[in-house]
């Protein structure tokens, strides 16, 4: 029987239930403003597909939330757990985010033009199964945040 483990408590799964969602792991951060996090995202493929296409419509998706400030920064190649993977690293301004979000933004006066994000999407497939793990972190502070991100990488296992 398949299992959840996280480090509060496991569960066991019945035998015809897919895990298939998503959890957010919160890294440390000596700022109070910043909630720098990590995305995990399982996604059950009804049709097979390839790495370049599905990253193809990851990028497309994220492109399509007509952030107008969102930029593409770099593309590569890249392994999870030995397995082929693409790595996409973008970037847009918090404030052109909060200005498309319209009156549910209320809660995001904090946030002035600016304030630049920089964002790290990792696809991979395994079989019918795509795993997509995104960190966003403050622009000015990616190189100090992208440190564990990668190391996380570095201890992802596939069972």
């Amino acid at each position: 029987m398949a299992k959840i483990v996280m480090s509060e408590f496991e569960v066991e799964l019945p035998p015809n239930w897919k895990d298939q969602g998503m959890i957010t792991l919160t890294m440390p951060s000596t700022d109070p403003k910043v909630r720098p996090n990590i995305i995990v995202t399982v996604e059950r493929l009804q049709n097979p597909t390839d790495l370049n296409s599905y990253f193809d419509k990851i990028k497309k998706s994220v492109q399509a939330r007509g952030i107008n400030s969102f930029k593409v920064l770099s593309e590569k190649d890249v392994a999870l757990s030995g397995i082929p993977a693409k790595m996409m690293i973008c970037t847009w301004d918090l404030a052109a985010m909060k200005t498309m979000m319209g009156p549910k933004a209320a809660n995001l006066e904090h946030i002035q033009d600016g304030q630049m994000v920089q964002q790290i999407q990792v696809s991979c497939l395994r079989n019918t199964v795509a795993i997509n793990l995104t960190a966003s972190f403050p622009a000015e502070q990616f190189e100090l945040y992208s440190r564990p991100f990668q190391n996380f990488i570095k201890g992802f296992k596939f069972l």
